[in-house]
């Protein structure tokens, strides 16, 4: 390689700047946007990167490696800049998207020697919309990490074979370990290390005429002669890695085949790879989930998505063979897809089937054989306009797209009515979406969403507990014990199902029934809030049975686990109230309404039993409180105009 593309004069700053520039234009618009999906339990509500103790205990957990430690440690930066609003940490994820397009145009600038391909390929990475899972996602900040650090260490193995420094081969085994304290799909650096040994030793410009694998074959043996002690070395910490992440600590947390064999794991990974390839070059369908049916797994090589997919990757494969004469670097980028994608491509099976945000490294090949193969047609001076005229629309076009779906992720709401929209299919999208719409009340619409998430998943029992939730606010008692106890026949069941059930039992007047789904819930490892729940229903029970003094200590137990329990501090206070105390009960329900002051039958009660101590004025606050909050509250505004115009209500 010619040492004036390492001097600094040589080094193109401007079209550094291009690169940075670009990315930040394209995803501007994603900084507005709000916390998403993981985001709420890796970034909003994780406190592991808000203190430095949390920080070291990332790295001391779980053994040497601990799972994506890096991805944690980095949120510790944005959030001691911008603090907890998710716009900080959205910057952060375009600055590394910036710093990834500038690796790229580095390192293919060092492996093809000249820099009009190596800057169509890094605007091909920067701009594509499949990267959007991986930019305006803050939790896609595993896959950027690790491709900065990825990129970092094929650069050093590049620098080392054409210096021999021995200092760049350490960069790129420093690089190796932190692009798997990142994310474990940095496995492959070694194969990719290997591939670039293979391309760089064979003959270039069609030397060696049309039999690239006896050229291969050479090349191998040469570097196998020269180079041995590395190669041993490099497939000892290869295998080491991969037998850490998959066998003890079981990174993929699946271990049957899909569809229950090898020959429908095959099937998928070819589809999955076909697939793969489909929405590199045609990402016009874009999906935040491929799971729950979404993506079927196929049984038979008869299924179109099987020959569709099998014809994408073996005409893939012989491109990679016809152009590794003549255009080496274009089959390296072939090679880089494909090597690269190995992770998640299904040969070892993995939870999650298909998502577009694991692209965010293999698309580089892609992106370097489009560009390889762009620059030869521009060579040619009489195409020179028509293809920069068509390279421009292409850009222009891919752009856009990446533009518009940024805005997919702009909340929850947003992006999972986009997925449902666009895999109807998929189980989860429609559970999350039924998720949101009971959390903000659109009670009929979540009960829609979860009886569809259940036609595609029948043995999913969250849902199932989901949609008794749903229906039991809409007064369907019949259809919530149905719910409930389609959960409770499952193996996987939620924790407060059982609590659920006594619930409905308790509506239904069935007190002993009631009483012996919360004794099994008791006996359970419940969480304590869900103990708290439970005993506040045995409260309930007990009180309906007459049994006050085991409802009172029932209570008593629910406030004292969780003191921020509104429904429980009530029931403790009436407890008193019933017994005589009547301070100690309004100490409770002065506590009930301060934690849940959006209560307006809290504020209500809470006048009531003001105004039967004689406590006229503290009456006549809570009462309008609770008209405030719902007018139509006859037993309040009655009580509030007797104590106001006593006249009227007199005999």
């Amino acid at each position: 390689m010619p040492d004036r593309l390492w001097s600094f004069r040589s080094r193109p700053w401007a079209l550094y700047l291009a690169i940075a520039g670009l990315a930040g234009l394209l995803y501007a618009g994603s900084l507005p946007n709000g916390f998403v999906f993981d985001d709420h339990y890796l970034v909003e509500s994780n406190p592991d990167f808000r203190s430095i103790e949390g920080l070291t205990q990332l790295f001391r957990s779980g053994g040497w490696l601990t799972y994506r430690p890096l991805r944690t440690a980095s949120y510790a930066i944005d959030y001691a800049l911008f603090g907890p609003t998710p716009s900080g940490f959205r910057a952060f994820n375009i600055l590394y998207h910036a710093l990834n397009g500038v690796l790229v145009f580095t390192l293919l600038r060092s492996i093809l020697g000249v820099t009009r391909p190596a800057f169509l390929a890094t605007l091909l990475f920067i701009i594509h919309p499949v990267q959007t899972e991986s930019v305006a996602y803050i939790s896609g900040r595993r896959d950027l990490l690790s491709t900065l650090f990825y990129l970092t260490g094929v650069y050093g193995f590049v620098r080392y074979r054409a210096t021999g420094g021995g200092r760049w081969l350490g960069l790129a085994g420093i690089s190796y370990y932190l692009g798997l304290l990142s994310k474990e799909m940095a496995v492959t650096l070694p194969l990719l290390c290997l591939g670039y040994d293979l391309i760089r030793a064979m003959p270039e410009g069609g030397e060696g005429g049309g039999r690239p694998w006896t050229a291969v074959r050479e090349a191998a043996q040469r570097l196998w002669r020269d180079h041995r002690r590395l190669y041993l070395a490099g497939g000892a910490v290869l295998s080491a890695v991969v037998y850490y992440f998959v066998v003890l600590f079981r990174v993929t947390q699946r271990f049957d085949p899909w569809g229950g064999g090898l020959w429908p794991t095959l099937l998928t990974s070819v589809t999955i790879m076909g697939h793969y390839l489909t929405l590199l070059l045609w990402p016009v369908t874009l999906n935040a989930d491929y799971s729950f049916n979404a993506f079927p797994v196929p049984s038979t090589l008869l299924d179109s998505r099987v020959l569709t997919a099998a014809a994408v990757v073996g005409g893939s494969w012989w491109a990679i063979r016809r152009t590794l004469a003549a255009h080496r670097w274009a089959a390296f980028g072939g090679l880089w897809f494909f090597t690269t994608l190995l992770p998640v491509a299904q040969i070892i099976p993995h939870d999650e089937i298909v998502a577009e945000h694991y692209l965010y490294l293999p698309s580089i090949g892609v992106c370097l054989a489009a560009a390889v193969a762009a620059d030869r047609l521009l060579a040619r001076v009489r195409q020179r306009r028509a293809v920069a005229a068509v390279v421009g629309l292409v850009a222009l076009l891919l752009g856009v797209r990446t533009v518009v779906r940024t805005r997919d992720w702009q909340d929850d709401l947003t992006l999972w009515t986009k997925t449902v929209r666009t895999a109807p299919a998929s189980a989860r999208a429609r559970r999350n979406l039924g998720r949101l719409y009971m959390i903000r009340g659109r009670h009929q619409e979540a009960v829609g969403e979860f009886r569809e998430a259940l036609r595609i998943a029948p043995n999913d029992a969250p849902t199932w507990n989901n949609l008794g939730v749903m229906l039991l606010e809409l007064g369907n008692l019949d259809g919530a014990e149905q719910a409930f106890t389609g959960a409770l026949r499952l193996q996987t069941l939620p924790s407060d199902v059982r609590i659920n059930l006594s619930t409905v039992a308790l509506r239904r007047g069935r007190t002993a029934q009631a009483e012996a789904y919360l004794l099994a819930a008791l006996a359970s490892h419940l969480p304590p809030s869900q103990r708290a729940l439970a005993l506040n229903n045995l409260g309930m029970v007990r009180a309906a049975q007459g049994r006050s003094a085991e409802a009172e200590r029932a209570f008593t137990e629910a406030v004292a686990l969780e003191p921020g329990d509104a429904d429980a501090r009530r029931n403790l206070g009436l407890a008193y109230l019933e017994t005589g105390r009547m301070q100690a009960g309004i100490a409770e329900l002065e506590e009930a309404v301060r934690y849940k002051s959006a209560d307006p039958t809290l504020h209500q009660l809470l006048g009531q039993v003001y105004y039967a101590q004689g406590q006229r004025d503290l009456a006549v606050a809570s009462l309008r409180k609770a008209l405030s909050l719902k007018g139509d509250l006859a037993e309040a505004r009655e009580l509030l105009d007797a104590i106001l115009h006593p006249s009227r209500t007199s005999p």
